[in-house]
């Protein structure tokens, strides 16, 4: 009586380019062996704790302590920005089942990724109206507010593996805070505040704050 032998089937593999699993609020209960190792989901924790505050006490100071004085208030935002990622946002940030630690060298590497964002974002400031000739420098100035602004996110796409579905809405929002802010620029208020970048800078900073305070409930 011959046997009969079972052939086997090959395995097939599958690549995909679309994002990584990402949830946006806490879910209770799982097991840890409900988690997938090679993909596990990431997120931000719905606590006040995401709330920057940092952002309305540098507002204030761009405000009524500086005379909107753009160079300063951004020597003042990175390391309140480097403050708020390792003491608050890191801390609320998810991946797979377990909070992440801090990475220092990425700290860095983030930074000079922030750098080398800002000038995309000066570009697209161009595309939107921005002057290119007469304010460059002040454009650019406004794309290094911008990227660092987003610093926090942009070493979360580091230390999370690039899984970038969940933090594109922090992107989102600030884009959208800079550009409701531009109403006011041609108004005929005469304003000193509303010589460029000013307004934007203001607005990015409020969609910034909006961001990373609802941006785990959306």
């Amino acid at each position: 009586m011959s046997k009969q032998r079972k052939s086997k089937q090959p395995i097939k593999k599958r690549v995909t380019f679309s994002d990584d699993t990402t949830v946006t609020r806490q879910s209770h209960g799982h097991k840890k062996d409900s988690i997938d190792h090679e993909h596990p989901p990431v997120f931000v924790r719905k606590t006040w704790l995401t709330i920057p505050y940092h952002l309305i006490a540098l507002l204030y100071y761009y405000i009524y302590g500086s005379e909107f004085d753009s160079t300063t208030l951004l020597f003042c935002l990175l390391p309140t920005q480097v403050a708020y990622l390792i003491v608050q946002f890191n801390k609320c940030t998810i991946y797979g089942n377990k909070r992440l630690k801090i990475n220092y060298s990425l700290l860095l590497v983030s930074i000079f990724a922030s750098l080398l964002l800002s000038v995309p974002a000066a570009i697209i400031a161009v595309l939107f109206g921005a002057p290119v000739v007469n304010k460059l420098f002040e454009t650019w100035l406004l794309g290094l507010h911008a990227s660092f602004l987003s610093y926090p996110v942009i070493y979360s796409v580091f230390n999370c593996d690039f899984k970038v579905g969940l933090w594109k809405k922090y992107f989102i929002t600030i884009i959208v805070g800079g550009w409701i802010s531009c109403v006011v620029i041609p108004l005929d208020w005469d304003r000193n505040w509303q010589t460029w970048p000013i307004p934007v800078v203001v607005g990015i900073y409020l969609g910034a704050f909006v961001g990373y305070t609802i941006g785990s409930y959306i």
